[in-house]
């Protein structure tokens, strides 16, 4: 058995790192509400995908709060270089998640920031300026909506039966390096009352319980740094499925997670 060095730190240790992070999360808010109201720069990356000028300040404005509370963490972020890589502590963020819906004006877009302790998972957020909504977990203190303790409640193996409410990422992130579309196919067809969503949206509606499980394909880190401990701490199983190099040589991941049993099932349709 694999020693959890999580359970080194004391609990004031976690507790003040959450504190930063909400403190964090407060000032990215304020700045991206504050953005809606006076206006922001869009533009498209190399690979079509939407970038704002609020994307490029939040991630900055995080970085520097790192930095001077934590000056010995590392920090990976999607739009700037990894600062201290071999750091024991990594902060991971994505400073708007869903930049093309933000743009757009749809409100699912969120912030992600994660801290990781030796490669494991020691807290996750998800902010929602738009909704009002913050889903947080940090490890051995549980997973909350806003100020409300989440546990997700299990479903019998039994009662898994195709009605269970599935989150899927769009069809387009199944074969965006590679073609998983026959993984969609599947889970739609076990399924067909899914729901389906490109933003870390999903991931805290599982979390949350307003959904039993998702399917996530082919996502980068900081999509879905956040997860694994906001489902774990809520009661909930993650399954790592996927991680490979994608031709600009970062990572891309694939993840069943949510309730057990349902998860257990949805692996089961995946990987036959």
């Amino acid at each position: 058995m694999i020693h959890d060095l999580r359970a080194e730190l004391k609990p004031a240790t976690v507790e003040r790192f959450c504190l930063a992070a909400r403190n964090m999360l407060d000032t990215s808010r304020g700045m991206i509400t504050r953005a809606l109201q006076q206006g922001f720069h869009v533009e498209k990356k190399a690979d079509a995908s939407f970038l704002t000028s609020v994307d490029l300040d939040v991630e900055q404005q995080l970085r520097r709060m790192i930095i001077e509370q934590f000056p010995d963490h590392g920090i990976v972020g999607e739009e700037f270089p990894p600062h201290l890589p071999a750091a024991a502590y990594q902060w991971i963020m994505d400073p708007i998640d869903g930049t093309e819906d933000f743009a757009q004006g749809i409100p699912t877009f969120g912030t992600i920031l994660a801290l990781y302790y030796h490669g494991l998972p020691l807290l996750g957020v998800l902010d929602h300026p738009r909704l009002d909504m913050r889903v947080w977990a940090a490890y051995g203190m549980g997973t909350h909506k806003n100020d409300q303790r989440i546990r997700l409640d299990e479903l019998p193996a039994a009662a898994v039966d195709g009605s269970e409410r599935v989150m899927l990422g769009a069809r387009a992130n199944f074969i965006r390096y590679r073609d998983d579309g026959r993984c969609f196919d599947a889970v739609a067809r076990a399924h067909p009352n899914v729901r389906i969503y490109r933003t870390c949206f999903a991931h805290a509606c599982v979390a949350s319980g307003s959904a039993d499980a998702m399917v996530e394909y082919h996502v980068r880190h900081w999509d879905i740094a956040a997860t694994r401990i906001l489902v774990e701490e809520a009661g909930g199983r993650y399954e790592a499925l996927q991680e490979f190099t994608t031709p600009d040589g970062g990572k891309a991941y694939s993840a069943v997670f949510g309730k057990p049993a349902l998860v257990e099932r949805l692996v089961t349709i995946l990987r036959e």
